[in-house]
């Protein structure tokens, strides 16, 4: 089921995950805010994360697991610790686990991953929070309001499999002197999220570089079908182009290609 804690938070998805309590961001702070452990070879994979107070009071936190996904318009679904099939539920243990920081302290938290036994070959995921009792009390449900500030983490076994789909590109024509817009449909059919870094160059019929731009990176998660989508750099002009679309990845050596041949009317 769905996590129904009364949280006080915003959370924010950039290039990579971060969470941030809404009264701890200024606060709190918890580093790094992504953890990769990857290619494990022993039996057990062990981390740390730094959580620093820099408010000026004493506060208790809590270290807790929960599991996460992406619904279709990318944004973040929290769920309690071992709903999914990728989760760390069971596998993952913190030391310490609860913990008081002085004002301006801070605490190092280990933490230590067993290699799951079943699914081995699978990528789990989940976030770690660290929560704490506001003290507040919601009106609308006499829930305990917390706050949480958190680590995404990702374990990736060796023999997980990175696989990338180009499913289709879409050119839309635009009015006046607006660039095109291009959409791009891809789907993630390994068995890990991946990270990508996605370039395209135009070429023309004489084969000069009309135009070419390189984007931050994005993230798709196992089995998703997603879309992204951009404005060209310059309007291109009435006539054939040859559209040369590269994908980067993270962690993944072998880059991918693709040559669309369009034409603008």
């Amino acid at each position: 089921m769905k996590k129904n804690i009364c949280l006080l938070m915003s959370i924010f998805f950039l290039s990579s995950l971060f969470f941030l309590s809404y009264s701890a961001m200024a606060t709190i702070r918890v580093e790094p805010a992504r953890i990769i452990l990857n290619e494990l070879t022993n039996k057990q994979s062990t981390g740390i994360i730094e959580v620093i107070n820099n408010s000026e009071e004493e506060v208790e936190l809590t270290a807790i697991l929960n599991d996460w996904s992406l619904d279709e318009n990318n944004e973040l679904i929290v769920y309690d610790p071992g709903v999914t099939e990728y989760t760390l539920d069971r596998l993952i243990k913190f030391n310490p686990k609860i913990f008081t920081l002085s004002p301006g302290g801070k605490q190092i938290v280990r933490f230590t991953i067993a290699k799951p036994e079943n699914n081995i070959d699978l990528e789990r995921r989940g976030v770690i929070f660290f929560e704490r009792d506001t003290g507040m009390i919601d009106e609308a449900t006499g829930s305990i309001v917390k706050s949480q500030i958190g680590s995404v983490i990702y374990f990736i076994p060796q023999n997980t499999t990175y696989e990338f789909q180009f499913l289709g590109l879409r050119l839309y024509n635009t009015e006046n002197n607006i660039p095109q817009g291009i959409v791009v449909d891809i789907k993630n059919i390994g068995n890990a999220h991946l990270r990508y870094y996605p370039s395209y160059k135009i070429i023309n019929n004489k084969n000069e570089l009309v135009m070419e731009n390189k984007f931050e990176e994005l993230i798709i998660l196992p089995g998703y079908e997603r879309q992204f989508s951009f404005y060209l750099k310059d309007r291109l002009e009435s006539g054939k182009y040859n559209f040369i679309l590269e994908f980067e990845f993270f962690n993944v050596k072998e880059k991918a290609e693709y040559q669309i041949p369009i034409t603008i009317e």
